[in-house]
C-alpha cells in the first residue's frame, strides 16, 4: 500500500494551466485540494499563445492581475497568410461578434505555468512536486491516487497531466487522430521581424497543399519570438532531412517567413514533437474526470490547447461542485461535463479541417469583403466556441440548418 500522503476532497494529476486552474477554482469553493506534478517548475512547454476567452476564468481565480503585472506581451489579433500568394488578413479580437474579449497574452510557458501554480498554492492548494503519479483506483467510498511516494485518498481524482495522458494511457483509451499525423519543429529566436501593425499579434502562414503545413510566429515581451513549422508526417519523411535541416529549409523556401527570419538567431535549441492529435474514448468515469490535453489534444493551428484546458477546468470545477452538493460521484454525474467538452473540441476540429482541407483559408484572407463572415471567424479565433449566434459554427460542424443570414448562406451554403 505504501505511505499515506493524506486525504483531500480532490487530487489532481498535473500542475499545468488546466490543473492549477481547476485547483484554484476548487479551493474557492472551499474544497481541500492537492496537485501531484512530476516536473519541477519552471519547465519548458509549447502552447504559448493564449485566447481571449480564457481571460474570464483567469479573472475568476484572481490570477489575471498577476498575469498583467508579470509583463507578458498583450495579443490583440491573429494574422493569417497564404504563403504561396502572400494574401493575408489580420483578425482583431475587438471586431468579433463579442466585443468584451479584445485581448489575450503571448506567454513563455515556463514562467507562466509557474505563476498559475504559485497562485493555486497561495489559495491553499497542496502541491507534491516533483512526484510522479503511478496509478489510480476507485473504492466504495472514495478514490485513491497512487504515487511514487505513497497513496493519496480523495473523493475525486482529476487528470490534468496534459499530453502524458496519465489516465487514458492506463485505461488504453488514448486514440491518435487518423488524419492529423503531424510533426512540428520549433524554437525561440532573437532578431525576428514581427507583425507590422501590432507586434503582439500571432502570425500563421499556410504553405503548400494539405500534406504540407504551416508556420507560426509568437512574439514575447523579452524580445524573443517563438517560431515553428508544422507539417504532415509523410511530407517530412519524404524530405529525407534531419529535423533541424527540415526547419531551416522550410523557412528559407517560405515567401512570408524567410524575410522575417533573415537575421534570426536561435536561443537554445530546436525542439520536435510528433503525432500530437489524439482523443480519449471517455473523459469521465466514477470519481474520475479528465481535463484538457489529458482527454484530447488537437492540432495547435488556432492556439486552442491552453484555452481548452482552462475552459475544461472551469467546467470541471462546476461539475465537481455539483457532485459534492448531491453526494453523487458516479460517472453519470459528469456526463454533461463530457458532452460540453466534446462539443467545444468538435468546433475546433471542424475549423481545423476547414483550414487544411477545404480551402477555407482563402475565404479567411478575403473575408474583409464579407463583414459577418469576418466577425464569425474572429469570434472562433478568440475562443467563443459556445456562441449560438455564430452561424459559422453550425456550418462547420454540420449541426445546424439553413442560415438566416443571406450573406453567409451565399458564401458557405
Amino acid at each position: 500500500m505504501g505511505n499515506n500522503l493524506g486525504s483531500y476532497d480532490v487530487a489532481i494529476v498535473g500542475g499545468g494551466p488546466g490543473g492549477s486552474t481547476l485547483a484554484a477554482l476548487l479551493r474557492m469553493q472551499g474544497r481541500s485540494v492537492c496537485i501531484v506534478e512530476r516536473d519541477e517548475f519552471p519547465r519548458f512547454r509549447i502552447g504559448e499563445s493564449l485566447l481571449p476567452f480564457s481571460m474570464d476564468t483567469f479573472e475568476k481565480t484572481g490570477v489575471l492581475e498577476k498575469i498583467r503585472a508579470a509583463g507578458f506581451m498583450e495579443k490583440h489579433g491573429a494574422r493569417f497568410i497564404i504563403d504561396d500568394s502572400d494574401e493575408q488578413e489580420c483578425f482583431w479580437f475587438r471586431d468579433g461578434l463579442d466585443k468584451d474579449h479584445p485581448f489575450a497574452f503571448e506567454v513563455q510557458r515556463a514562467p507562466f505555468d509557474k505563476l498559475l501554480l504559485d497562485h493555486a498554492v497561495e489559495l491553499g492548494v497542496t502541491v507534491h512536486q516533483p512526484l510522479s503519479a503511478t496509478g489510480f483506483r476507485c473504492e466504495p467510498d472514495g478514490a485513491v491516487l497512487e504515487t511514487g511516494a505513497g497513496e493519496i485518498s480523495a473523493q475525486v481524482v482529476a487528470d490534468a497531466s496534459g499530453r502524458w495522458t496519465f489516465m487514458s494511457s492506463r485505461q488504453k483509451q488514448r486514440k491518435l487522430h487518423p488524419s492529423h499525423r503531424k510533426i512540428t519543429v520549433f524554437g525561440h529566436f532573437k532578431g525576428v521581424l514581427r507583425d507590422e501593425t501590432d507586434e503582439g499579434n500571432i502570425i500563421i502562414s499556410r504553405f503548400g497543399d494539405s500534406k504540407m503545413g504551416w508556420f507560426w510566429l509568437i512574439p514575447f515581451s523579452d524580445g524573443t519570438t517563438s517560431v515553428g513549422v508544422v507539417a504532415d508526417s509523410e511530407y517530412f519523411r519524404e524530405s529525407g532531412q534531419p529535423t533541424d535541416d527540415f526547419f531551416w529549409s522550410s523557412i528559407k523556401a517560405s515567401r512570408s517567413f524567410a524575410p522575417r527570419m533573415a537575421d534570426a538567431e536561435l536561443v537554445g535549441k530546436l525542439h520536435t514533437e510528433a503525432d500530437f492529435s489524439y482523443t480519449s474514448d471517455r473523459h469521465v468515469a466514477d470519481r474520475l474526470i479528465k481535463v484538457g490535453d489529458a482527454g484530447a489534444f488537437i492540432d495547435p493551428v488556432f492556439s486552442s490547447g491552453v484555452f481548452l484546458s482552462v475552459k475544461a477546468a472551469d467546467m470541471a470545477a462546476k461539475a465537481i461542485d455539483v457532485a459534492f452538493q448531491t453526494g453523487d460521484f458516479g460517472e453519470a454525474s459528469f456526463t454533461d461535463y463530457e458532452a460540453k467538452v466534446r462539443q467545444g473540441t468538435k468546433v475546433f476540429w471542424a475549423f481545423i479541417d476547414a483550414f487544411y482541407n477545404k480551402d477555407f483559408l482563402k475565404q479567411m484572407v478575403t473575408s474583409r469583403r464579407r463583414p459577418l463572415l469576418q466577425k464569425s471567424i474572429t469570434s472562433l479565433l478568440a475562443g467563443d466556441i459556445y456562441n449560438e449566434e455564430n452561424q459559422l459554427i453550425s456550418f462547420l460542424t454540420g449541426s445546424g440548418g439553413a442560415y438566416a443570414d443571406d450573406e453567409l448562406q451565399a458564401l458557405l451554403g
